[in-house]
């Protein structure tokens, strides 16, 4: 693929590397810019790069082949070096044995089945559907790993040929090791593009991605493709992971987090052109070699050089070209969604604050852990916990539900949220400083929203997770921020009305009573939006941007406008969360530890303020479980696998639990007669396409005998398979008939 350079970004280019120079000559590292010295930064360099070019070479190739980005990349590797591991070290199987089992039987195996139970469902569903079923797979992936390989059990892969010299390179010995992963990764970019541009499965796998019927058209079988298509990328996935593993250790997360960098490199591709893609896995790993031998960073910035493909990636996003607006696909026509009357709307929020407080006050009978009229502090700490993650859920919902902006940054602003809150106004215990943090963080949800004013859908997932990414490496580990050596309380108890709002054991119950008033005060601001002009504006951008900018909606305020919005309710959560936590870890808003949330609100209804209450009640399920069943192990193995089960329950269900269940719940209401009449409509297309629904018998009673109504009657009923058993009604009669002479 031929990219286009623009001066604009030549210029911008030069201005990065500029800017790389100046951080470079500030931390310079002892080491000189010796001969010996640059031999080890590109021995280094070049063996790390061609890994990340193997991973990022089969995100490109899964995407373009079948549309769908796969987030579980990175894990799928993981648990396939794992497996790897067992065959050769635990169980003793030759290397040979071993690659072949892992790389070329168990990853296509793995690649296929998801192609037939997941993939192939999410053709046409919303973005962020696919992308959180890959979420849901990452994660389901590296808890089946840490389920089947306990982490407190140290494990240790060898490197290929780790007994021998290798070769000197330099005074620079290059291992046998590396200078295969380069071997490997080269002859993977050449097998992959001829197999892409000169082989005809690989043109009908590009053809299949832009237009499946006409593809199919010309022969392609776009069941076959997409299952090749999975296949490769879990084998690349499963070749990083291996060669990846003596590097980084047999450790689930660092195996997991080189998707990260495949992601930049990718990015630097477009996510199509498969030479760029490989030059960015080459061109990270020369920069972490450069880094690991030029380069020290000072104390307050120890984790800078993991962040390296977080700023990559989002410099890359950045330098893409702006996206071109597009008009709405094609879809069936349906019925226009019916908007929560206000008093419907207040029905609801009197009823979850109902529901939070009866709990908190133990008039809801438990089976353990409780006295009556009153919780433990255990659980009113948990439930406090629970409710912080609904505030940040409940940020999302105009943010992707509405306007259709995918972003994975809402935890990361709710944890500057909380630092904030330590810095204004949470060490006196002021209320005025939760409004200070709401407009400190709604220009910083408005700064994020800036890629989103030229980039589009996954682009903008991946700029918002690189901004995660580096707000923990970087921001959130600077002293400034978070302090770890700084002494007394940062957050004072929140006075309102002569109450204290506290973590404190005394305080719990009111805490957790201020977070249900919140979350419902919340939850009616945005039932009232979704009323007004402002919702309609980001619905319809969502819709179709070109169709919104042709009738004259401003795409840029209302970008903007419902990125600020979510910042100052994620800001506000954030103030709740340091309140919650009593203190802060540098640690504590890992980029892992957002993408959960987003699945969570995602599988409930991301488009519904509710499904983040429903969210709520999903978090307090399993310790509930634990408590009352006394903690088996198996609910433990259903607690790891539930995001992958999430997933499944998105690839099959999009519109989330909360449209289904309503639907159903809707239809019994007494004022709800749109909704019985939906449901009857429903049931009667579903019956004209199915004459097995109800009875049978009733053709030509309730409905009317036609030629398709007689065919699907025969298919049901097996006629056409009887008659073709019988001798002489559609099969050729027997020999002896044939052979007769005809009579007279």
């Amino acid at each position: 693929m031929r990219l286009r350079v623009k001066p604009t970004t030549i210029a911008a280019s030069v201005a990065v590397v500029l800017f790389a120079l100046v951080v470079v000559n500030g931390n310079r590292a002892p080491a000189a810019y010796s001969a010996h010295n640059f031999a080890t930064f590109l021995v280094v360099g070049i063996s790390l790069g061609g890994i990340y070019a193997i991973s990022a070479g089969g995100l490109v190739v899964t995407y373009s082949t079948t549309g769908i980005f796969n987030f579980a990349h990175g894990a799928i590797g993981c648990f396939l070096a794992f497996t790897y591991w067992e065959l050769r070290v635990n169980r003793h199987w030759p290397t040979p044995l071993a690659l072949i089992a892992v790389i070329f039987v168990l990853a296509p195996l793995l690649g296929i089945t998801l192609d037939v139970v997941l993939m192939r469902r999410l053709r046409n569903a919303p973005l962020v559907v696919q992308l959180m079923v890959t979420v849901g797979l990452m994660l389901t992936f590296m808890g089946v790993t840490l389920t089947v390989w306990k982490p407190t059990e140290p494990r240790a892969l060898q490197h290929f040929f780790e007994s021998s010299r290798g070769v000197e390179i330099g005074n620079v010995i290059a291992t046998w090791h590396r200078i295969i992963t380069v071997a490997v990764a080269l002859g993977i970019a050449l097998f992959l593009r001829a197999l892409l541009y000169r082989t005809r499965i690989g043109i009908s796998m590009r053809a299949v991605v832009d237009n499946r019927n006409l593809a199919g058209l010309t022969g392609a079988r776009s069941s076959i493709i997409s299952g090749a298509s999975w296949a490769l990328g879990c084998m690349t996935a499963a070749v990083a992971g291996i060669l990846i593993a003596p590097e980084t250790g047999l450790v689930v997360e660092n195996l997991t987090l080189v998707i990260v960098v495949a992601f930049a490199a990718a990015a630097i591709g477009q996510l199509k052109s498969l030479p760029w893609a490989f030059a960015g896995g080459m061109i990270i790993g020369l920069v972490a070699g450069f880094t690991r031998v030029f380069v020290a960073f000072g104390a307050n910035y120890s984790y800078a050089s993991e962040a390296i493909p977080a700023v990559v990636l989002f410099a890359a996003v950045l330098f893409l070209p702006q996206a071109r607006l597009e008009t709405g696909s094609l879809k069936l026509t349906k019925r226009t969604e019916r908007l929560t009357t206000p008093w419907e709307a207040v029905g609801s929020a009197a009823l979850m604050f109902a529901l939070v407080a009866a709990w908190a006050n133990g008039w809801i009978p438990w089976i353990s852990g409780t006295n009556f009229g009153q919780r433990t502090e255990v659980w009113l700490g948990r439930g406090a916990g629970f409710l912080v993650i609904g505030l940040i859920m409940l940020s999302l919902v105009p943010l992707i539900g509405w306007a259709g902006q995918v972003s994975f940054a809402n935890f990361a602003i709710a944890g500057f949220g909380a630092a904030m809150y330590a810095h204004f106004g949470g060490q006196h215990g002021s209320p005025l400083g939760l409004v200070w943090v709401m407009l400190i963080c709604a220009p910083l949800g408005a700064i994020i929203a800036l890629p989103a004013l030229r980039l589009k859908g996954l682009y903008l997932a991946l700029a918002t997770m690189a901004f995660a990414e580096f707000s923990d490496k970087i921001l959130f580990r600077h002293p400034r921020i978070i302090s770890t050596v700084k002494q007394g309380t940062l957050y004072e108890p929140l006075r309102i009305f002569g109450f204290r709002i506290s973590s404190d054991g005394p305080d719990r119950k009111a805490f957790v009573i201020f977070l249900a008033l919140s979350f419902c005060a919340l939850f009616l601001l945005l039932e009232a939006l979704r009323r007004s002009r402002w919702a309609r504006r980001w619905i319809a951008i969502a819709d179709s941007p070109a169709a919104s900018a042709t009738i004259g909606v401003n795409l840029t305020t209302s970008k903007i406008a419902v990125f600020a919005l979510s910042g100052a309710m994620a800001g506000f959560a954030g103030c709740m969360l340091g309140l919650q936590a009593g203190a802060l870890r540098v640690d504590s808003f890992p980029l892992f530890a957002g993408l959960p949330l987003v699945l969570l609100l995602a599988v409930q209804g991301v488009r519904y303020p509710v499904a983040a209450f429903m969210g709520v009640i999903g978090l307090a399920t399993f310790p509930a479980l634990y408590e009352v069943l006394g903690k088996p192990n198996y609910l433990t193995s259903v607690e790891l696998i539930g995001p992958g089960i999430a997933a499944i329950v998105m690839a099959y269900r999009p519109e989330g639990a909360v449209f289904y269940a309503g639907r159903d719940v809707a239809a019994k209401l007494p004022w709800r007669r749109d909704a019985r009449e939906e449901k009857a409509l429903a049931v009667a297309k579903l019956r004209s396409q199915d004459v097995t629904r109800d009875e049978i018998n009733d053709m030509g009673l309730t409905r009317p005998f036609t030629i398709e109504k007689i065919a699907q009657l025969d298919r049901a009923l097996h006629v056409a398979d009887e008659l073709l058993e019988r001798p002489g009604i559609g099969a050729p009669p027997p020999k002896e008939v044939t052979d007769a002479a005809p009579v007279g």
